[in-house]
């Protein structure tokens, strides 16, 4: 680790404002504050951003989302979501989602879009395998009601159980894809660059043999301060498979996950 870094994670030390990276390193850079690394990619120039990721690997771009989405704790976030479900290629949702790391739970809004109005909430405190579901408008009448979290109910509008929409979820699921995928040869890796909004893009092919896999391609843009995939389109054997694109994420000292807040 460059001596730089290490002055900043020793502990009892103070800086009110980080020297810049001389020597940057993204796993590094994301076990720092939220405000630190603000301050850090600020410091650096496009093109030094730039290199920093298209330096990394991809195991070390996994880790670091890991790192920081665990060092964020509660956080919340709009989420736009396109999947196809059973063949069906759904409307975009616009979602308000919670999350907290532990134990886990999440609470998520649609803003917009198919299902507009309904909450859900999920705390693996209180019912590991069921969520709290509130529709909205004539639905709702009734009141929020208990449903399997796997079940046909709580999956018709989506290939994921409500812990997957979790960064650390997220991630886990990428890993696993791309190990999986070096089994039959690995995945090319294509850097595209720092996109208009300022997040690093990558694109991922699977190999020859790689059809099977969760993603066939995978486009990933990463965003720098949170060092999280904020961006992700999925495609399978089939075509598009999964869009989903975090904005608006951060920390939150309070979010209610209890079910009786529906």
């Amino acid at each position: 680790m460059n001596p730089t870094l290490l002055t900043l994670l020793m502990p009892g030390v103070l800086m009110t404002t980080p020297a810049p990276l001389s020597s940057p390193d993204l796993p590094a850079l994301a076990r720092l504050s939220l405000e630190e690394r603000r301050a850090q990619v600020k410091a650096l120039s496009r093109e030094q951003l730039a290199e920093l990721f298209a330096g990394a690997s991809t195991q070390e771009l996994l880790d670091a989302g890991k790192v920081s989405a665990t060092r964020m704790g509660t956080y919340e976030t709009h989420v736009v979501k396109r999947e196809r479900v059973s063949g069906e290629l759904l409307k975009p949702q616009t979602i308000h989602l919670s999350v907290r790391q532990s134990p886990r739970a999440l609470r998520l809004e649609v803003l917009d879009g198919p299902s507009k109005g309904r909450k859900v909430v999920y705390d693996s405190s209180v019912k590991k395998n069921e969520l709290r579901v509130r529709e909205a408008g004539v639905l709702g009448i009734a009141g929020a009601v208990w449903i399997d979290m796997n079940g046909r109910l709580a999956r018709g509008d989506t290939n994921h159980p409500i812990t997957d929409f979790a960064f650390t979820s997220i991630i886990g699921i990428l890993e696993d894809c791309f190990a999986k995928g070096e089994a039959v040869g690995g995945y090319s890796r294509q850097d595209e660059g720092l996109d208009a909004a300022g997040r690093y893009c990558i694109t991922f092919d699977a190999p020859d043999g790689g059809a099977h896999l969760y993603a066939k391609r995978a486009r990933i843009c990463v965003d720098p301060v949170l060092a999280l995939p904020v961006v992700l389109e999925i495609d399978d054997a089939r075509g598009p498979l999964e869009r989903f694109d975090f904005s608006h994420v951060q920390p939150v000292s309070k979010a209610d996950f209890s079910p009786s807040s529906l």
